[in-house]
């Protein structure tokens, strides 16, 4: 009786063990995540600011459609600051449930092909013959 308590009790410390690593894991990957977004928003930024600069110094009709890409540079960095990862996973969470069979699908197709594309890179390297070079 005392080693099935003692076991319960080791078994125990090492689930929380776990879940310590896990959340230090998931702490993590979310801080880099959040460093991520917020260096792409700033990259699409200057992106933006850049092509306006070049744009002033061409015609009217570049300057027009440069601005316009400059724009979209810019809702796009906006947005990518202004949501992170929670308001990622809630929105296909959303997505999922409104449409859980076409959800089904899409996953599905993206299994189909990742389970493709790692045959074929394995299938490749499996069958690449050593060449020698004298």
């Amino acid at each position: 009786m005392t080693n099935l308590t003692e076991t319960a009790s080791q078994f125990g410390a090492k689930v929380s063990e776990a879940q310590g690593r896990a959340e230090d894991l998931s702490r993590s990957a979310g801080q880099r995540f959040d460093e991520a977004r917020s260096e792409t928003g700033g990259a699409l930024h200057t992106a933006a600011s850049s092509i306006r600069s070049a744009a002033r110094q061409g015609c009217e009709m570049i300057d027009g459609a440069a601005t316009n890409a400059a724009d979209k540079l810019d809702a796009t960095g906006s947005y990518i600051e202004d949501h992170d990862l929670r308001g990622l996973f809630a929105g296909c969470r959303q997505i999922i449930r409104r449409h859980p069979m076409g959800s089904t699908m899409v996953a599905t197709a993206i299994g189909f092909f990742a389970g493709s594309a790692v045959r074929r890179i394995t299938h490749s390297c499996a069958q690449r013959p050593i060449s020698r070079h004298s």
